[in-house]
């Protein structure tokens, strides 16, 4: 087995041939996506650090990891006797590789990267840090030859998601497209991001685990639109299904020459954060486009659910919530019985129990099992030969979500499995305050997810404690688990608007103790409008009970119990008429009021 080291070794001997000083591997593929295929997981690879998000950064003498606070004590522990030295993100006086880089180059030298792995934005910003020093940059793939056994470019069947789960058609979604196009005054754009080819497409395939995406381009221009893609793994009904929609389908390799061959005079909106920089490139060297910096029309149009999609993703929710049911009459019977249940167990059960489902189409994500002290790690995953056994104490946190034709889900509960102590209990309370307060928010509209966040933040910000990651983000529908524009976290600057969905998810993690989050998906709705213009407020569309018996009731007020109660009684009434027998009195017994 080649060691982190000696991988860092040969890239170093590759950097020399192309003439780098410096090479930069993020976690990437040509999508821009944030799971990737194994093919393009060349930053897990080189650094062993193997979380969803993360910068591998090598120079000729150094090398380091950049990653965000979800992350901090698994790359801490993966990175453990590698020479890489791991870069905290976001906490004061740590450099961004950037910074990093700049730090560390000498005036003239070169930085390598892979042109498909990073955004156009990303070069940009890079290019204007560098400008002073005069650092050069170069668009090189130094990693596919010294890769062995590099896993393949999937190629699972495309499949036709039907319209009465998408709400519109392949060729209506391209007319909104278009009028969206017209609006910025452009004549074109390509999309580059995979959700937002499925959407705009109406497919859907396997090609990365958890997300139903395929590996492919599409772009739409005032009079056509074209998907770029491997033609051999489209269904037949699915390639008639787009000629009739009005997509020509071409080769996935073929988007260089396309877009060099346009030979009129148009405009082209590009999205510098989806586009990679190879595209980009050519794009910009052809004399007759005119480029535009503007958004991904297709991920704001998407973003906001229509009446087809929020009926289907609430059913998808019913059928996610009998799942859990099922699942937790099974988990306590076997803790009752004294049998052995790990972390790995959790998983395994819960896997079965949502496949079991109709219209079942796998998890949204890894199940997150996290036992006592794991759930500090936020995305810890349990491994068979790695997991913990449970106890008759202390908490097991599940974050956990399931894929169906109707929609995507993603639920956080922190279960009670037997005594607490006082500050387990405390900090289970200060989360469901946190949690209540933004499920009870209203506001205008034209808020974004960086004004409300805070309503969730300031009720563990009182006690002195933070979480290192966003409140909540926004869920695709039989898509991508986390999907934008919106997300709830101070920096966010996108408007919330009706029909939009966001998850809500504050927790707090005590390394060395415990982890708590609790976490439902909610619908953005209209409250009231009037002088004062239009109020929205939230809807929860996750329906399965949160546990009580760590709940300090005296920290409650008198309106977070009832919300807590109305929930339930939520809960309840979609649940219900699904279940029966064992399942049935667990709903009952656990979605029973409380009080002060």
């Amino acid at each position: 087995m080649i060691s982190v080291n000696e991988k860092l070794a040969a890239l170093r001997g590759k950097m020399k041939e192309n003439g780098v000083q410096a090479c930069i591997i993020p976690s990437s593929d040509p999508h821009m996506s944030e799971y990737l295929p194994a093919h393009w997981e060349a930053r897990s690879y080189f650094s062993g650090f193997n979380g969803s998000a993360g910068t591998l950064v090598v120079t000729e003498t150094d090398s380091g990891v950049w990653t965000d606070g979800r992350y901090f004590i698994q790359a801490a522990h993966q990175l453990e006797g590698s020479e890489i030295v791991l870069y905290r993100m976001a906490v004061k006086g740590v450099p961004t590789y950037i910074e990093f880089l700049d730090q560390k180059l000498k005036d003239g030298e070169t930085v390598g990267f892979d042109g498909k792995l990073l955004s156009a934005g990303s070069v940009q910003e890079m290019r204007e840090k560098f400008s002073a020093k005069k650092l050069n940059m170069k668009a090189v793939d130094l990693i596919g030859e010294i890769w062995p056994d590099r896993p393949p470019v999937p190629d699972s069947k495309v499949f036709v998601h039907d319209v009465k789960y998408a709400g519109f058609t392949c060729s209506e979604k391209l007319e909104q497209v278009r009028a969206e196009l017209k609006k910025q005054k452009a004549d074109g754009q390509l999309f580059a991001r995979l959700d937002c080819v499925a959407w705009l497409m109406n497919i859907r395939a396997d090609d990365i685990e958890y997300n139903p995406f395929a590996i492919s381009y599409a772009a739409v221009f005032t009079d056509s639109a074209y998907l770029f893609i491997n033609t051999k793994r489209v269904l037949p009904e699915t390639l008639e299904y787009l000629k009739e929609n009005g997509v020509t389908v071409k080769e996935y390799e073929e988007i260089d020459n396309e877009l060099k061959q346009i030979d009129t005079k148009i405009t082209m909106l590009v999205d510098m954060a989806s586009v990679n920089y190879d595209l980009y490139s050519i794009l910009k060297d052809n004399s007759g486009i005119t480029i535009k910096e503007g958004a991904d029309t297709v991920t704001n149009l998407k973003g906001v659910k229509n009446e087809t999609e929020i009926r289907n993703i609430k059913q998808a929710h019913v059928l996610d919530g009998c799942a859990l049911v099922d699942f937790c009459v099974q988990f306590e019977e076997k803790m009752e019985r004294g049998e052995s249940v790990t972390e790995c167990t959790v998983s395994d059960m819960l896997k079965e129990c949502r496949a079991k489902q109709p219209g079942n189409m796998g998890e949204s994500f890894g199940t997150i099992a996290a036992y006592g002290a794991n759930a500090a790690m936020m995305h810890y995953h349990p491994e068979p030969d790695a997991c913990s056994r449970l106890e008759k104490k202390g908490f097991l946190l599940i974050d956990s979500g399931g894929q169906y034709q109707e929609g995507t889900t993603d639920i956080t509960r922190t279960f009670v499995l037997g005594p607490l102590t006082q500050e387990e209990k405390e900090h289970y309370t200060y989360v469901l305050k946190a949690h209540i307060g933004l499920a009870t928010a209203v506001f205008l509209e034209g808020c974004t997810g960086g004004n409300i966040d805070i309503l969730s933040r300031v009720h563990v910000w009182k006690y002195g404690i933070d979480y290192r990651c966003g409140t909540g983000h926004g869920v695709g529908m039989f898509g991508g688990v986390h999907e934008g524009p919106q997300n709830m976290r101070i920096s966010s600057k996108v408007p919330f608007k009706k029909g939009m969905t966001i998850t809500n998810e504050p927790g707090i993690y005590e390394e060395g103790k415990h982890g708590i989050r609790t976490e439902n998906i909610m619908l953005v709705t209209e409250f009231v409008n009037n002088e004062y213009g239009q109020f929205l407020n939230f809807e929860p569309v996750t329906y399965f009970p949160i546990d009580t018996a760590g709940i300090l009731t005296e920290l409650l007020t008198e309106d977070e119990v009832t919300w807590l109660n109305n929930y339930h009684k939520l809960v309840y009434e979609k649940l219900s008429p699904s279940l029966s027998g064992r399942e049935l009195a667990w709903l009952k017994k656990h979605t029973e009021p409380i009080s002060k």
